[in-house]
This record gives C-alpha cells, structure tokens and sequence, in this order.
C-alpha cells in the first residue's frame, strides 16, 4: 500500500512564503543608510558650492556694474554743448563740488567763459570742501571722491522749472555766449539759421542741456539710519538734483575705491603719466618728472590747471562679498596702486580687485584733433 504525499506540499509552500531574516533585514538598512549620507553628503556639498557661487558671481556682478557707471561718467564728463566751442585750460573753474546755487558751480561769462572742471577728486586737494562733510554721511575715513560735471547728450526744449540747464550761442550777435540756469525767461541764446551764410536766426532758441554733477564715494554702510541700519561698505553717489545735492547707494559691497589722474604733458590728448593728486605738485613722481622734462612741460602751482590737463582716469576698487564665508579667512593684501596695500583683513569675506581706465574724449579727444 503506498504512502499518500499531499502533506509535503504545504511544507514545501511555507518554506517558499517564508520572510526576511533579521540579519537580511539588518543589511538591507545598513546599504539604505549607507545611500541616504552619501546623497545627504552631496546635496550638502552641493548646496554650499552653490552657495559661494552666489555670492561670488554678486560680487562679480557688483564690482563691474560699479566700475561701468563710474567709467560711463567720466566718459562724459566735460561736455558742454558742441564740441566746435572747445574749452581751453584756462576756460575751466575749480567749483565747489557741493555748491547749489549757480554763482559757486564755475559756469560763468565774465570776465571770460568758464565751466566747471570734467573731473575733479575734491577729497585730495589740499583743501577739501567743508560741505562733503554735511552733503557725504557716514563716508568711509579715508575714502577718495571723485566729481565729474558735464550736461546731458539729450536736448530739452523747455526747462522744468527746478533743473538746471546750460544753454550755449551760436549767434555772434548774442549779448552773451552761454546762459546757466533753471528760469525759463532767462534762455535767449540762439541758433544759426538754415540758409546761406549761417545767419543768426532770432526765430530759433539754441538747445537746453540739463546740467549733471555727480560725485562718488565710498560709505561705510548702505541703510545708514532707523531700524534696518547696517555696516556693508556701500559705494554712495551724490548728485544734483532740482537744485539740490541727493545722495543715493549705488553699489553694496563696494569697499573701497582708488583713483590716479593721467596728465597729458603735451597736449596730444593721451596721458603721459598718472599722479595721485593733480592739486600737490610736491607730490609728482619721477616718472611724471621725466615725462615733463621730455615734453618741455612746467608743472604749474594752479591746481585749476593741473586738472584741466587730466584726460584719463585709472579706476581700482575693491569689491566684497556681501556675506561671510565661515571655513574662509582672508588673509590676503589688495593692490590698489597706493603706497600701502589693502590688508590683511583677517576676517570671513571674500574680497576681489577690479581695475579699468576710463578716457575723459571730451578733453583729450579735442586735443588730438588739434
């Protein structure tokens, strides 16, 4: 008689149901822990690459746009209506860079036409304006201004009634050769009129050109009063408006910036050497002594003079990261063409060196085209 086998299928059928053991399931959390930190490991490192990225590519970003709209003024600087009415040296004034009524801001037709200088870095000369102390809050110790004056590439047709504007004769017949003001009634110069011989049209009033004035320097804070005050460098402007000097944060970040003025010696339009204070004569350096000498050139104790021959500008600024960088400390030192270098500052920032030069066209394009 045979022996039935159905009881061997259901102990064959639980050992196929049967479960993970426990060291199975001890591995399998062991290799899902072990996946989990390495992921959690990367996003970190990720995150924290991505993050210095930031602030770096702000840095960047901030150290350019600081450098572009400082170039772009002193590009223009010196304008004053048409380039076939060129302003001699002895034609310009060392203004007031903080004076807003129109006897102290250099434009002036008696005894002789005078404008203000194209750039002027009042913080250096000897004697530094008192108003920078009122019109420039909270400017870093130490930190250089640079003033740049010319009007604007754009004609108005009537005046606002606050702006200031500069207008210019092309009329021999007009009583003076140009007008600077902010009352319509007082614009009576006039253009030539379109027809043979360029006579003198009483019909046609010469252009306005509003008046732009603006000086740059570098604050120790961006939010400087009330609750949301701050201490990040800011690179400030201030410029005048409706009569009135405003100042504004351009740049943050911006921790300090160092300008040097290329003198052109002999009066070809590019600059024969760079000096740190076109005011302080005492102060000029041998290469600029040599170059002198080469070009027959004097230099003379008018500070109103040794500006006017300025046709370049050599710009260095030093940039900052906004935040801090914990694993970073900065010991490096910072080049801005001074005697002394910027630096160590031994703290958590991450810092960065910008430099260009910038023409002044109006001066030196005028001299080249002599």
């Amino acid at each position: 008689m045979m022996t039935p086998r159905a009881h061997v299928q259901p102990m064959s059928h639980a050992r196929h149901q049967a479960g993970m053991s426990l060291i199975e399931l001890m591995i399998a959390v062991a290799i899902g822990l072990a996946l989990l930190a390495g992921l959690s490991s990367l996003y970190v490192s990720t995150s924290k690459a991505r993050t210095e990225f930031n602030k770096t590519s702000e840095q960047v970003e901030n150290g350019r746009f600081a450098l572009q709209s400082i170039t772009r003024d002193i590009e223009m600087a010196g304008f004053y209506g048409r380039s076939s009415l060129p302003v001699t040296t002895a034609s310009y004034a060392l203004s007031d860079p903080c004076a807003t009524t129109p006897a102290s801001m250099g434009f002036s037709t008696t005894p002789t036409l005078t404008v203000p200088l194209p750039v002027y870095g009042p913080a250096l000369a000897a004697t530094v304006p008192t108003c920078l102390a009122t019109n420039l809050p909270n400017m870093k110790t130490g930190a250089e201004v640079l003033t740049v004056s010319y009007v604007s590439g754009s004609t108005t047709a009537t005046p606002s009634g606050t702006e200031y504007y500069l207008q210019r004769s092309s009329c021999s017949t007009d009583s003076v050769s140009m007008v600077y003001s902010k009352t319509a009634t007082d614009f009576i110069l006039h253009n030539k009129a379109a027809v043979a011989g360029g006579a003198c049209s009483t019909s046609t009033k010469a252009e306005l050109r509003k008046y732009v004035e603006r000086s740059y320097y570098v604050a120790t804070c961006d939010v400087c009063t009330g609750t949301g005050a701050d201490t990040t460098p800011t690179l400030k402007m201030a410029e005048f408006v409706n009569g009135a000097i405003q100042v504004s944060s351009l740049v943050t970040g911006i921790e300090d910036v160092h300008y040097s003025y290329g003198e052109d010696l002999d009066n070809n339009g590019s600059p024969d050497c760079y000096v740190i204070n076109p005011s302080d004569i005492s102060a000029v350096p041998a290469a600029c002594t040599a170059a002198a000498t080469a070009a027959s050139y004097t230099w003379t104790a008018s500070a109103t003079a040794n500006w006017a021959n300025v046709t370049a500008v050599r710009i260095n600024l030093l940039s900052r990261n906004l935040d801090n960088t914990a694993s970073w400390t900065d010991t490096r030192t910072y080049d801005l063409g001074r005697a002394a270098v910027n630096g160590p500052y031994s703290d958590h920032y991450k810092r960065h060196v910008y430099g260009t030069v910038a023409r002044i066209w109006n001066t030196g394009g005028l001299r080249e085209n002599q």
